[in-house]
């Protein structure tokens, strides 16, 4: 059994070479590699812009609207395509507006949500352990009568976790305790209240 490993000697290369040199392929083969090459392409017609265009026929099965590039495809959904076959729509949005004013009318009517999401979003991003429910936080206000458990005052609550994120902290609801902004901004990031 060869043990090691085996260097190829540069005549060995040199030889390989030398008998393929002069070697030619006739006319069909030739024309077998560069059909192999090519593949047989199915012409069709753009659907934006109505150009002939080429595309190979695993492709073309693929989708039932066919177009040359890219931008064709963006002006065709911006022009053509009707709200109701759009990816975004969801039987909400109006004729002639965007996702981004569906988007903002959202998040308009829906603060609490969103700024639910947006603590989730930055415990994630802090690589904190656990998550907790809208629906526990909510309990958890009702809990202390909607008031700061610092200054015991009816003030709009923010969360504030007793071990902060940055120090290792979870996001459990065990870890939360309602503050009013002006107690939470004051405490910052120490331990104790």
């Amino acid at each position: 059994m060869p043990t090691g490993i085996y260097n190829r000697k540069k005549s060995h290369g040199h030889a390989i070479s030398k008998s393929r040199k002069g070697h030619k392929h006739s006319q069909e083969t030739k024309d077998k590699i560069g059909k192999a090459n090519k593949g047989i392409w199915i012409k069709f017609h753009c659907d934006y812009c109505d150009k002939e265009n080429e595309e190979r026929p695993s492709h073309y099965k693929r989708k039932h609207r066919h177009f040359c590039n890219m931008s064709c495809y963006s002006g065709f959904r911006k022009e053509k395509l009707s709200i109701q076959e759009q990816h975004a729509y969801k039987g909400i949005r109006k004729e002639g507006h965007s996702k981004q004013i569906y988007h903002r009318r959202y998040v308009a009517n829906n603060p609490t949500t969103i700024r639910h999401l947006k603590a989730r979003r930055y415990a994630r991003k802090k690589g904190a352990e656990g998550n907790h429910t809208l629906k526990e936080w909510e309990q958890l206000k009702e809990k202390h009568n909607h008031k700061c458990v610092h200054c015991n005052l009816d003030k709009p609550l923010t969360k504030d976790h007793i071990i902060p994120l940055s120090e290792g902290g979870s996001d459990y609801v065990e870890n939360i305790q309602p503050l009013c902004r002006n107690c939470n901004s004051k405490k910052w990031k120490k331990l104790d209240v």
